[in-house]
């Protein structure tokens, strides 16, 4: 799985490359997030072949998925695509905020977590990314339709 996510970053790369860069005074540039989000997952990938790898090796070799497994992984996408038509209802920053409490239900497994820190780390940073966006670099986010529907003004 490492090496699938080094090879994503590396095509996340030659097509971010292949991207025209106009740059607006005081912009990142269309560029700057894939880049980022190819390093992010290439440096995770290799952390994960690093340390999980050798943890992995102990246990022997067992299927990357089972049935538990796949059942998981369609739940996630069917959470992804719920927080992608979320963002059109209700708005980014909503969605964002519900989407990360849910997405760390289903990942956590049967690990506990603390619940109260979990909300005010998806308030958290559900709210940095809505207003870093709008507010720090001037790029629109969704605001969602139920709120112009009813009235509400959202920020």
């Amino acid at each position: 799985m490492g090496a699938i996510c080094l090879v994503l970053a590396a095509w996340i790369v030659w097509q971010t490359s292949q991207v025209p860069q106009r740059l607006v005074a005081n912009e990142p540039g269309p560029r700057f997030f894939p880049y980022v989000s190819a390093a992010g997952i290439a440096v995770f990938a290799i952390l994960s072949m690093i340390f999980d790898a050798p943890k992995e090796n102990q246990k022997g070799v067992k299927p990357y998925l089972d049935k538990a497994g796949w059942i998981r992984l369609v739940v996630i996408i069917a959470e992804a695509v719920l927080f992608a038509l979320g963002m059109q209802f209700i708005g980014f920053w909503l969605t964002a905020m519900i989407g990360m409490f849910v997405f760390i239900i289903t990942l956590k497994g049967q690990k506990k977590i603390n619940l109260i820190f979990a909300v005010l780390l998806c308030v958290g940073l559900g709210s940095l990314c809505y207003f870093g966006f709008t507010r720090g670099f001037h790029i629109p986010l969704p605001k969602g339709t139920l709120w112009d529907a009813i009235g509400i003004a959202m920020p």
